[in-house]
């Protein structure tokens, strides 16, 4: 091996201890990236949701699947490989970037002389090909991010990770906003994701180093290797997360979509901002673990999220009814919001499972759950659908348990060591105060503290509040043991 690359793949490749302390700052760096980026695009939710018609944030819903499906197909996952290539990174990035330039400007292409078909084919409506065309536009910019992000990633760079995500996130909802107050409607929304997109890219640009197009078949073939499953297995994930999507809007229209897509955004941001950033900064640091490390290490993944999923999707629950303050018309939406909670918690949990088996070498595995879950839920949301927005919710609800409890059992087959009693104790605090926080909302509730946008904030902070008094007097040897797995990797022993 030259000098040049055995010095790149060591630097990528950092002291076991120095690797579990920049993993525990980088999970703290992405929990900031993740409460700006989904506070953003909160914030802009539910500002279309005051101010357009359900039918319109059901348009919303269908633009964003499109989008979301063809940027994982727009790379097949060749980025996301950098973060798990045992090689020359730097060298392998080059080709990483080729591919996604090619195959997203392509995709892009396709997408805008398809999009008036397509918006046909889902029911969108009148704006759905602009919408689609507007989303997808920037596949080349998301593609030349990506690698970037990866990169850093990598290195457990998370600090300079986040800027790209964080500021373009923040500036995009701002354009939203402003544009949603001139009257522009859903077509605000798309071009704050346009001025997201540019934006990433040149902030990539700014804190790495710009990568150059190269080729080298050798990292083609191990960035595919590992990426087309992989990126299958994304794949999977989107289309079973919106396969509701498509039959809500096939078979209900675009009004029960409408009053769908908005309990399914509110209900799925603890997962998006919990699990997503949970796994994201666990993922480089199990790849470089083995044995009872990297089952001590999965199981405080698991506990941690489960420990922070489950106030919050419980809080949610309990404050469901309050989405009539929106408006009166978004009161279908409330009990489907109690099940999607449910739905989200037990996903999050899935994610952890898939995030193991993936950094212990399993990707196909990990796709092959997906493909379960996806074949499950589609199967039997054909048989439910035209009973209505509960009935999928419900569904989804069912069918997540059983998925859940298939990749946790597949995770620990596949990192021997994992221990079910250390992963009660740790998470035992988090229940205790989680029932403590759920007695003080019902006694809020009761006495009407919770009218109106201002008692629901009240209701929330004093929620939050009790959950960590309680946590902090109950969860100190877990959550310690937890500090110390991520400061010294000695302690996993």
């Amino acid at each position: 091996m030259p000098a040049s690359t055995r010095a790149r793949t060591s630097a990528d490749a950092p002291a076991p201890h120095d690797s579990a302390r920049r993993t525990a700052r980088g999970a703290l760096w992405l929990a900031t990236n993740g409460i700006v980026v989904k506070g953003a695009h909160t914030v802009v939710l539910l500002t279309l949701a005051a101010v357009l018609t359900p039918e319109a944030l059901g348009l919303v819903a269908l633009g964003t699947l499109v989008a979301h499906v063809a940027a994982i197909l727009g790379t097949l996952g060749t980025a996301n490989a950098l973060v798990h290539l045992r090689g020359d990174a730097d060298r392998a990035a080059r080709t990483a970037l080729t591919l996604g330039l090619v195959l997203s400007t392509a995709l892009a292409a396709l997408l805008w002389v398809a999009a008036p078909a397509l918006a046909s084919g889902l029911r969108a409506g009148d704006g759905g090909a602009a919408v689609i065309r507007g989303l997808t536009v920037v596949l080349p910019c998301l593609a030349v991010a990506g690698v970037t992000a990866e990169l850093l990633r990598r290195r457990l760079a998370f600090a300079r990770r986040i800027v790209p995500d964080t500021v373009s996130a923040a500036v995009g909802a701002v354009v939203a906003i402003a544009l949603v107050s001139q009257g522009v409607g859903v077509m605000a929304l798309v071009a704050g994701q346009v001025v997201q997109a540019v934006l990433m890219m040149l902030l990539a640009w700014a804190v790495h180093p710009p990568v150059l197009p190269g080729w080298e078949r050798s990292d083609a073939r191990a960035l595919v290797g590992f990426g087309a499953p992989f990126s299958g297995a994304h794949l999977l994930e989107v289309v079973q997360l919106n396969l509701d999507y498509l039959l809500v809007a096939r078979v209900l229209g675009a009004l029960s979509l409408g009053h769908y897509s908005l309990s399914y955004r509110i209900a799925n941001m603890p997962y998006l901002m919990v699990a997503v950033v949970v796994t994201g900064a666990a993922f480089p640091f199990l790849c470089r673990t083995r044995g009872n490390e990297r089952a001590r290490a999965g199981e405080v993944a698991m506990a941690v999220t489960f420990s922070l999923m489950l106030p919050a999707c419980v809080l949610l629950a309990l404050l469901a009814d309050d989405l009539v303050l929106l408006g009166p018309e978004w009161a279908p939406a409330s009990p489907v919001l109690v099940l999607l909670v449910g739905y989200a918690f037990l996903l999050a949990l899935t994610q952890v499972s898939l995030t193991v088996l993936n950094a212990a070498g399993r990707p196909g595995v990990a796709m092959a759950v997906r493909l379960v879950h996806l074949t499950l839920l589609g199967l039997t949301l054909l048989v439910v659908v035209e009973r209505g927005i509960r009935a999928v919710a419900l569904t989804q609800l069912v069918v997540v348990a059983g998925v859940a409890v298939l990749a946790g059992l597949l995770a620990r087959r596949a990192v021997p060591g994992t221990s079910g009693a250390r992963l009660l104790a740790d998470v035992r605090p988090a229940v205790l105060a989680t029932a403590a926080m759920a007695l003080v909302v019902v006694g809020l509730r009761a006495v009407d503290v919770d009218a109106g946008p201002l008692g629901v904030l009240v209701v929330s902070l004093v929620a939050a509040t009790t959950f960590l008094l309680v946590l902090r007097r109950t969860g100190g040897p877990a959550w310690s043991g937890a500090l110390a797995l991520l400061r010294r990797q000695e302690a996993l022993a």
